[in-house]
């Protein structure tokens, strides 16, 4: 096995992936450890699964509850709805690992350095005196992982966010390299942090080293992909192999770290000014996440009047306008529709509906779109608007033309845009 500093991609490779084997020539004492590693992991992780499974809504109410007055948490819960809804499925199964991975991190990250210590020195991995830096500063070095983490994270979910298929082609790669690097991060830094080690440096070491950290995060990463692509809607199953994964992990990582050991030698601190870029970098994603987010929150709470008006639609007023004769002789029919809506405004604040798009539906299919003139709606005050469609057709639906004479067939919903990508919908009538 190559003892250098691992420069070669394929010793990189080779290197990654027998670091699991380790398990079969682990200490006495590594193997206790890492039992009580892994149970407390299955505490934390089943903790948070039973509580998400029991009170998913409550919990969320209750944390918006804490942090925003009343009046803000319908809009901050719309949001957070709306942001995550419009994410690929797989950036969010890889959000909740590399989540659930931080989450251990930061709660048992002792109990992890004392099942990696006792690993490199009950196996004399390294051959050298520990030299651990003070427990705070190691603390802080996990908040700044952290950080890194919701930084990095957000960003992947603002990618995602918005329409655009290269968006998502984005979102679906970055999640998945971020994911390989947290777990690479996460557990072959302990090695060179007991070697007074700092991210700063341990980062470059590893990212010149991409062959190793990406096969490492990868192989460990997969058995909680495949849970989650068997059972998608069991946050168990995914929270189960997490925890085989982060255990195994915890040792694997340790005997590869050691073999990167000569490279993190070699490898100088970044300078002051490489350390204030990445500060700089680091606080201004962690802003930019905050803003945006917060941009939407506001936009959505001053937006959110419109869900308090009262919309009256007049079946009476509903009416269908014939097709032409010369559409029937071309088999393309132009079928109009018109019907009133009033919308009273009983709240103390002026409303004004802008962008907004207006679905018709019959018996379920969607038959046409159009929307309400922009209008304004001053605080107590009425209005009332005359809605128009036009529906095309072929004169083979000729029997399904017939049945939209009929009033309680039909429904209508008003979708009013509030921020990009976000519609607020509001049902008019029918189911």
């Amino acid at each position: 096995m190559p003892r250098g500093p691992l420069e070669r991609a394929s010793d990189q490779l080779a290197a990654a992936v027998r670091a699991p084997l380790c398990v079969a020539r682990l200490p006495p004492r590594t193997w206790a450890l890492l039992a009580l590693y892994a149970a407390l992991a299955t505490g934390v992780l089943g903790a948070v699964a039973w509580a998400v499974r029991e009170y998913e809504g409550g919990l969320r109410r209750l944390v918006l509850s804490y942090v925003l007055p009343e009046s803000w948490q319908f809009a901050a819960e719309y949001v957070v709805d709306r942001f995550f809804a419009a994410q690929q499925g797989i950036v969010l199964t890889n959000a909740i690992i590399a989540g659930s991975l931080a989450l251990v991190t930061v709660l048992l990250f002792y109990v992890k350095e004392l099942v990696s210590l006792s690993y490199e020195q009950g196996a004399a991995l390294t051959g050298e005196p520990v030299r651990e830096l003070p427990l705070w500063m190691q603390a802080w070095e996990e908040i700044k992982l952290f950080l890194l983490f919701l930084a990095v994270q957000g960003s992947i979910f603002w990618i995602g966010y918005g329409a655009g298929e290269w968006r998502a082609i984005a979102s679906v790669t970055l999640s998945y390299a971020f994911l390989f690097y947290m777990f690479a991060i996460d557990f072959l830094s302990p090695v060179m942090q007991r070697h007074q080690g700092r991210y700063s440096t341990i980062l470059k070491t590893l990212a010149r080293r991409p062959v190793a950290c990406v096969t490492f995060g990868a192989m460990f990463a997969a058995p909680t992909l495949i849970a989650g692509a068997v059972w998608p809607l069991s946050i168990e199953a995914v929270f189960a192999a997490n925890v085989a994964s982060i255990a195994w992990a915890a040792v694997a990582g340790t005997w590869l770290g050691a073999r990167l050991m000569p490279a993190f030698r070699r490898t100088e601190r970044a300078g002051v000014p490489m350390r204030a870029v990445a500060w700089l970098a680091l606080v201004g994603l962690l802003a930019f996440n905050g803003y945006r987010f917060g941009a939407l929150t506001l936009s959505v709470h001053h937006k959110s009047q419109i869900l308090k008006c009262d919309y009256d639609v007049d079946l009476g007023s509903f009416g269908v306008d014939a097709p032409s004769l010369a559409g029937l002789l071309d088999d393309d029919i132009t079928v109009g529709v018109h019907f009133d809506v009033t919308i009273h405004n009983p709240t103390r604040f002026d409303v004004e509906i802008e962008d907004n798009r207006v679905e018709l539906r019959h018996d379920g299919a969607l038959m046409g779109t159009t929307r309400l003139s922009p209008v304004k709606i001053s605080a107590g005050a009425t209005v009332e608007q005359t809605v128009k469609l036009s529906l095309d057709t072929k004169l083979s639906n000729l029997g399904k033309g017939l049945d939209l004479l009929d009033p309680d067939d039909w429904s209508g919903t008003l979708y009013v845009k509030v921020a990009e990508h976000f519609e607020f919908p509001i049902a008019l009538f029918g189911e």
